[in-house]
């Protein structure tokens, strides 16, 4: 049987889930509408932390999805 603080932790996990998902849902009266792509600021830091991410050569680069 799970403790209160797990069960507590997994309902704050549903809550999160939740609540993303009736953000992105237009059909939600809270849906604030979904924005794809590249949301920065577009100040050269901002660009230049982009490229990095973005740049194979990077040390911080990140492969993602299955390889």
């Amino acid at each position: 049987m799970p403790s209160d603080k797990e069960s507590a932790a997994a309902a704050a996990e549903k809550a999160a889930k939740d609540n993303r998902a009736n953000q992105c849902n237009p059909n939600h009266p809270e849906y604030r509408g979904h924005q794809p792509g590249y949301q920065g600021k577009g100040t050269k830091a901002d660009l230049d932390h982009h490229s990095r991410q973005l740049n194979t050569q990077n040390w911080r680069h990140k492969q993602s999805g299955p390889k």
